[in-house]
């Protein structure tokens, strides 16, 4: 039986990747996670950002990176509602998993395969920011988000078949559900490479800004998901995601909307709107 969220679990952050180091100001606080040299975190008023930052190797995700990634999820905050995935290069969001480390059997397609599907699980919604270029696992990393915001010029490829390589069954299970079969073969397949312009046509890009604009414009759109209620909008996102990988139940889905229904939240919106103010949602 599949049960609605109510509230994410508090966990530790793996002490072995991170220090922790709080800065506070009037009206905020910041904390920021070190969890690697080449990934950094910081969660800030209920958005948490976490950035790759080697661009020398096109953020490629090795071992190291990718137990950051973990020790970032880990040390998601109860207050933190948004995620944002993003890069601080212009020039390329991600490779994906290091292939040379995969060659050498240092990390496997199944374990870049269990970071992906932990984001794509989170019970907040999370969106994959891309300032650059996206290549092979990368793609997977940002369609594993709930949405995708690209920068004008910017390319997408998945050149898989190109060096012999079966790309990861559950992320060509992830690709043909959320894009249709045949555009997973024209990614795939025909390893085609797609612009900024083609991904928005084909819905891969939620939208698309220059390179000035788009991490203003992903932040802005984070904001917006902020002002909602953090009840019902873990609890649809939730069901959009069962019914997307088919353990969607009509029964627990319905009791999911109850919980909505009777929450504290419905009456603190129904308030605010009789009452043309902004309404202060607590997840209840």
């Amino acid at each position: 039986m599949r049960l609605c969220h109510s509230g994410r679990p508090k966990a530790l952050l793996l002490g072995l990747l991170g220090r922790l180091c709080h800065t506070l100001s009037p009206g905020k606080r910041k904390r920021e996670v070190t969890v690697s040299d080449t990934i950094s975190f910081v969660q800030e008023q209920g958005i948490a950002t976490l950035s790759f930052d080697n661009p020398a190797r096109r953020n490629a995700l090795g071992a190291t990176e990718l137990a950051a990634i973990d020790a970032a999820l880990d040390a998601l905050e109860p207050a933190t509602r948004v995620l944002l995935i993003t890069s601080s290069d212009d020039r390329i969001f991600c490779a994906g998993a290091d292939l040379s480390q995969i060659l050498e059997g240092v990390i496997s397609g199944d374990r870049f395969q269990s970071v992906t599907n932990r984001i794509a699980g989170l019970p907040i919604p999370t969106i994959a920011v891309l300032t650059g270029n996206v290549f092979g696992g990368g793609a997977e990393l940002a369609l594993s988000c709930d949405f995708r915001i690209g920068r004008t010029g910017m390319l997408l490829r998945i050149p898989a078949a190109a060096i012999g390589l079966c790309y990861p069954v559950e992320g060509i299970e992830r690709l043909t559900r959320r894009l249709g079969p045949n555009l997973c073969k024209r990614l795939l397949v025909a390893a085609e490479t797609f612009s900024s312009e083609q991904l928005l046509a084909n819905q891969l890009l939620d939208s698309v800004h220059s390179a000035d604009e788009v991490r203003a414009a992903a932040q802005a759109y984070a904001e917006t998901l902020l002002k909602l209620a953090p009840l019902s909008v873990s609890t649809m996102l939730d069901l959009i995601r069962q019914i997307e990988v088919g353990t969607y139940v009509r029964t627990d889905a319905e009791a999911c909307a109850k919980h909505c229904a009777d929450s504290e939240d419905l009456q603190e919106g129904i308030r605010a709107q009789r009452e043309k103010r902004a309404p202060l949602f607590h997840g209840r």
